[in-house]
């Protein structure tokens, strides 16, 4: 059988990562060679070979319906194991997130689980994650399936609880009680709050991730699902039962966790009707198959506010048998290789984009910026020689006057550069406010003196006051650093334009700060804390959950994000004027050049020729260089994804 699409993919974008780190590592060397390894430039192209070393690939799925969501995890991914690698077990929900993936530092097969317990505990999911301690660990044998499918049912189990250790738990007490059941004084609750499966499945040591996520309650109760982890993932499958359609469950989902994803934060959202029972002689009342597809397509488009391109009605059950067989007529019929397909293509289009993003801010800047610099120089060589060569028979007197004028220049230059050394310094007294207000310790009073007032308020009314004075006064941070930069950023339009003009240094200015990404993000965060002060669980919750719950949804991101915005912020600050300074470091040493040039011309016309030569063997230097970068830049936005998509090229074949 053809090899999946998301196989295939994933070999390519590895191919292509091995490729930009390839390139990476010539950059450094490239800059060692020529003394250009500014510890700066290094701390960029580390950060840039650990992002690609440690890069992994996640597609969460999220489903009310568990057999469902394990099918079709199981038939896209895992169909050349026996049983498949998930649990599935009739009548027995999963109500614990799992993380399938291959951990290459302890390079072991593992189950790993995270007591329901540690909910009481004030420490999130990823801080647990550093602390093996608090995991109970299952070494998984790979030369037993058995043993394997054993150890991993028990991600499965649940226990009884009583409704207060539920509450205190955080546990919503919705869902725990089966609907039309009278509320008892016990509850199930999941044993397990988080499962990591360590598993070498070719896929998954290749740096893919599976995020397997339960439905509504579990999203609702650990707020980093939806905070920080499906938001991190590549591509999101919503999957749905092909029997019942878009249920109540299913929409309040959608609602509360999944639709902001459609806003552009992510790219590849796609949605899986999956039918449990297909029929081989087609729908039981002779309905055009087609018709049918296209009419369960539609309808889930339109429930959801979405386009049919991104509904897909598959049968997984289906699909994993066809694999095991090798039936590709089955197979087809499944119609799951359309959905592999897009997965794949999406989830690698977006992974591949934001890693492209990431290398051209660091990566991209010191390769730019020494191209730039040997353009420059090609330039300036090739002007000295134009002038060398008007030189050769040029009186004495002529030659005086020109290295008059040169040291008149030359003063004038040297003029500008102290004007320059005053701007630059008028420009990081500008930043100061700035700075001083995106200081970690300046956000952490905010959030003190939040948490203080949180604290001592005893009503719901005063419990929104505070929260919304916190927001309040973030939004204000963050207008006041939007005006600031603004402020800067003509400051530095007018710097580099003195040198343009005065000068004629052709440097593009470098690339403006915008704060506005981090604007919308905090925006965004008010109407959560807007919508969290008006629900009814704040009403209903008592204070120090209400408390927590704020601060673990809502102002642990915002530190995040205002630790982002001052890491932007110093980047742009520290590299906006490195640029100009390089260059009129050059411009500097190219008019002494010029005036030594002159001098010896001046004493003897023989050396004319000899400085001909040197400068000629310079500029073919430099035009090597500029080779050698221009082919690193080409292999950092070599796109594989366009490549394999391309049609195959004919062949010749024998007549």
């Amino acid at each position: 059988m053809q090899t999946p699409a998301v196989q295939r993919r994933l070999t390519t974008y590895q191919q292509w990562k091995t490729r930009v780190a390839r390139a990476v590592a010539e950059l450094e060397t490239w800059l060692e060679e020529h003394r250009r390894a500014t510890p700066r430039a290094r701390e960029q192209l580390h950060a840039a070979l650990d992002a690609l070393a440690g890069d992994r690939l996640t597609v969460a799925f999220v489903a009310e319906s568990t057999a469902d969501k394990t099918e079709l995890i199981n038939a896209i991914f895992f169909s050349d194991l026996a049983g498949g690698l998930l649990p599935c077990v009739a009548g027995r929900t999963c109500r614990c997130p799992i993380e399938l993936l291959w951990d290459a530092e302890r390079n072991e097969a593992y189950l790993r689980l995270l007591p329901v317990e540690t909910r009481a505990q004030e420490t999130s999911l990823a801080q647990f994650k550093s602390n093996p301690k608090q995991w109970v660990h299952y070494p998984l044998n790979l030369q037993g399936s058995e043993q394997v499918a054993g150890t991993l049912k028990e991600i499965l189990q649940t226990k009884q609880v009583s409704m207060a250790e539920a509450a205190r738990l955080g546990l919503s007490s919705a869902g725990l009680t089966p609907e039309g059941q009278p509320t008892t004084e016990m509850v199930e609750i999941p044993k397990w709050r988080h499962a990591i499966v360590s598993f070498p499945h070719p896929l998954l040591k290749q740096g893919l991730v599976i995020l397997d996520t339960p439905g509504v309650n579990a999203l609702g109760n650990e707020p980093e699902l939806t905070i920080s982890m499906l938001p991190a993932a590549q591509a999101v499958l919503f999957v749905l039962s092909a029997d019942t359609g878009v249920t109540r469950s299913d929409l309040e989902i959608w609602q509360h966790h999944l639709k902001g994803f459609q806003t552009g934060r992510q790219r590849a959202m796609l949605v899986a009707l999956n039918q449990s029972d297909v029929r081989r002689d087609g729908p039981r009342d002779g309905a055009d198959p087609t018709a049918v597809t296209a009419a369960q397509r539609r309808n889930t488009a339109l429930a959801l506010g979405i386009s049919e391109d991104v509904v897909f009605l598959v049968a997984a059950q289906q699909a994993r048998a066809a694999k095991g067989r090798s039936d590709e007529a089955m197979l087809r019929r499944s119609a799951l290789p359309a959905l592999e397909r897009h997965l794949a293509t999406k989830m690698l289009e977006t992974k591949h984009q934001f890693l492209i993003d990431a290398i051209d801010a660091g990566v991209g800047q010191v390769l730019d910026r020494n191209r730039n610099r040997v353009a420059s120089r090609i330039t300036r060589v090739k002007s000295q020689l134009e002038e060398l060569e008007q030189l050769r028979d040029k009186s004495q007197d002529v030659i005086a006057q020109l290295l008059e004028r040169t040291r008149r220049e030359q003063e004038h230059y040297l003029k500008g550069v102290q004007q320059f050394q005053q701007r630059r310094e008028e420009l990081l007294t500008q930043t100061r406010h700035c700075r001083r207000l995106l200081e970690s310790e300046s956000i952490e009073a905010m959030v003190e003196r939040a948490h203080g007032e949180l604290v001592r308020s005893w009503t719901t009314a005063g419990l929104t006051r505070a929260m919304k004075g916190l927001f309040d006064e973030l939004r204000r941070a963050m207008q006041t650093v939007a005006t600031e930069s603004e402020r800067i950023r003509k400051l530095v339009r007018e710097i580099y334009q003195v040198f343009r003009e005065d000068f004629e240094f052709d440097l593009a200015t470098p690339k403006v700060f915008v704060p506005m990404k981090y604007r919308v993000e905090i925006e965004l965060l008010y109407q959560e804390v807007e919508a969290f002060r008006r629900s009814p669980g704040m009403a209903l919750s008592g204070q120090r959950m209400v408390i927590r719950r704020f601060h673990q949804q809502m102002v642990s991101r915002a530190q995040v994000l205002f630790d982002q915005l001052r890491v932007a912020y110093d980047g742009w600050i520290r590299d906006t004027l490195a640029p100009l300074a390089e260059e009129i470091q050059e411009h500097k040493l190219m008019m002494e050049k010029r005036l030594e040039n002159l001098q010896r011309i001046g004493r003897s016309k023989d050396a004319v020729q000899k400085r001909i030569d040197d400068m000629q063997a310079q500029y073919l230097g430099f035009a090597q260089e500029l080779t050698a970068l221009r082919n690193i830049h080409n292999a950092l936005h070599y796109d594989p994804l366009t490549e394999q998509d391309a049609p195959q090229k004919p062949r010749l074949v024998a007549g």
